[in-house]
Parts: C-alpha cells; sequence; structure tokens
C-alpha cells in the first residue's frame, strides 16, 4: 500500500497543468501614440512658425486607426493608420481642405511631415514639418 502511494505522489508530482487562456491579453500599437501633444510646425511654404495643441484617440472602426484632432490648427479632424512606430496620413478631403503626410513615433514625440491645400488661399499647398510634443495620456 505504500508502494502504490508513492508510486501515486510520484506520478502526481511529475504531472504538468497547463491553463488556457480564452481570453489572450491583447497589445494595441495605438497606445504608442495616443495622447494630447503640443506642436511645433514649420510651413516651408511661408516660412512661419506655429504652436497649437492636437489630441491622438484611438479610433473604434478598425484596429490601427487613430484620429488627430485640431490638425493644423484648424480644428480638423483626420484620420491615419499606426503600426510600428509610423504614422500613415491618406490623402483626404474634409471640407475646402485635401491633406495627406507621414510621421514617425520617437520616444514621447512625433515627428510628421505633411501637406495641406486649400484652393481658397494662396499659395494653395502649404508643405509643413511638426514635431509634436506629448503632454498627456
Amino acid at each position: 500500500m505504500k508502494y502504490a502511494f508513492l508510486l501515486f505522489a510520484f506520478a502526481l508530482g511529475s504531472c504538468q497543468i497547463i491553463f488556457y487562456d480564452d481570453d489572450p491579453s491583447y497589445w494595441d500599437d495605438r497606445d504608442l501614440i495616443v495622447g494630447f501633444y503640443k506642436v511645433d510646425e514649420y510651413s516651408e511654404t511661408t516660412d512661419e512658425y506655429f504652436n497649437y495643441e492636437i489630441d491622438i484617440v484611438k479610433s473604434c472602426c478598425n484596429d490601427n486607426e487613430v484620429l488627430i484632432r485640431n490638425f493644423y490648427d484648424v480644428d480638423l479632424e483626420v484620420y491615419g493608420y499606426f503600426s510600428g512606430y509610423k504614422l500613415t496620413i491618406p490623402r483626404q478631403y474634409i471640407g475646402r481642405y485635401e491633406i495627406e503626410g507621414t510621421g514617425r513615433m520617437e520616444n514621447s514625440h512625433l515627428n510628421m511631415s505633411y501637406v495641406v491645400r486649400n484652393p481658397d488661399v494662396y499659395p494653395a499647398s502649404d508643405f509643413l514639418s511638426a514635431t509634436a510634443w506629448r503632454v498627456t495620456y
């Protein structure tokens, strides 16, 4: 009887118990970019500097889509795709504005270059570069 108990204890001790989680933790690249930013923007077209704030939030609709609020400091909300530290702002038309550009997240700041076209002003195309510094998440 003792041997049977020892054999049972040894067999039980050598077993491996594995738990499967039906809801594994999910990593979202957008967590790296969402937040409130102060923007230092430079217009290569007019040789002027501008300072304003933007807010970047996750979109409800696509896994890698973000919304940038107050883009270009004219209260525009543009969408972009963020993946692997890279931001892509595809060509989009909002009112009279046509916008497209790219960006890259580095530490707590976002470097962007983009063009904004508006046929109602001269010059119609504004080529810009900006550094956005994250203030809060």
